[in-house]
């Protein structure tokens, strides 16, 4: 079957669970600025509170499917300690360079994913991954505020923001990488595997709370609303419709189609927190959304053209 056959045979549910999962994770950014809690504790509720959620579903699933193999589950929890790590840098990159902003950054994985796959696998990697990489470090640079000024915009700190967000892009293509695994080898298992990464990136993130002098339990109550809406919405039900609908995409639709998480990030951090972002941080967003876009799509408006 030839990939322009998958993209038209792939279900419509299968467009609309990729959308939706898309617009969930959105919010994440805004709702952790809304919580006013450290990187740690935001990080470990948000994974916490998502893994009670999925545990019924995970245990379910097993009984209708079985355990994962060995292998998968291994990976399942190595990748949930990248998501751990990726979830602690990054919330501190947003106070350091706005909600929005954060989420176009670590976007990245979009580009570094496939990087990442292609080094692994030992196969030739595109020549305009190559020439857009200068490209995309110019617009991440202008997009957190390193180059030409912060000014009047968003965040404290964009230098340690943007360092932070682009380490953050790092650990989150480790997931993605290791958990691609059990979509392509147990697709029967939906649930499981996004249970048992959330709860390794909830053990993760919390072991780094404690060292760091704890986790508070006596928090406010509008502050449990935000992390339980963080939660339910922005990790557990978007990742579990991401991981229904990527399998059965064509990979340059759903990188495309994910795009719609940081833009709808920098609508909702300037409506709901007024974080406007100066004219230099928004070209560095426009350039990294179109740079994003062009590499994704690129073999798909080549096909269209040839055929």
């Amino acid at each position: 079957m030839s990939l322009a056959q998958h993209r038209t045979d792939a279900p419509t549910s299968a467009y609309v669970a990729v959308v939706l999962g898309a617009a969930s994770m959105s919010a994440s950014s805004v709702l952790i600025s809304l919580a006013e809690v450290d990187s740690a504790t935001a990080a470990f509720y948000r994974c916490f509170l998502a893994a009670l959620v999925l545990s019924p579903l995970a245990v379910a699933e097993v009984r209708r499917h079985g355990r994962l193999p060995a292998g998968l589950t291994g990976a399942a929890l190595v990748a949930g300690v990248f998501l751990g790590v990726d979830f602690l840098m990054w919330n501190v990159s947003i106070g350091d360079i706005g909600a929005g902003i954060a989420t176009v950054v670590v976007n990245l994985q979009i580009v570094l994913f496939p990087v990442l796959v292609g080094l692994v696998s030992r196969t030739r990697i595109s020549r305009r991954f190559l020439f857009a990489l200068p490209v995309l470090t110019a617009g991440v640079a202008l997009a957190g505020g390193v180059l030409g000024g912060a000014g009047g915009g968003v965040g404290a700190d964009p230098v340690r923001g943007t360092v932070l967000c682009v380490l953050a892009a790092v650990a989150y293509t480790g997931y993605l990488f290791l958990n691609r695994r059990s979509g392509e080898r147990s697709p029967a298992h939906l649930v499981t595997p996004v249970f048992l990464s959330t709860a390794a990136a909830a053990a993760t993130a919390g072991g780094a709370g404690v060292a760091a002098g704890g986790i508070p339990v006596d928090l406010p109550a509008i502050t449990w609303l935000w992390l339980a809406l963080l939660a339910v919405f922005s990790q557990a039900l978007s990742w579990v419709l991401v991981a229904r609908g990527l399998p059965r995409i064509e990979p340059s639709w759903a990188s495309t189609l994910l795009l719609l998480q940081p833009v709808g990030a920098v609508v909702l951090a300037a409506v709901v927190l007024g974080q406007v972002p100066t004219a230099p941080q928004f070209t560095g967003c426009a350039l990294v959304l179109l740079t994003i876009w062009l590499l994704a799509a690129g073999p798909r408006l080549g096909r269209g053209r040839r055929e």
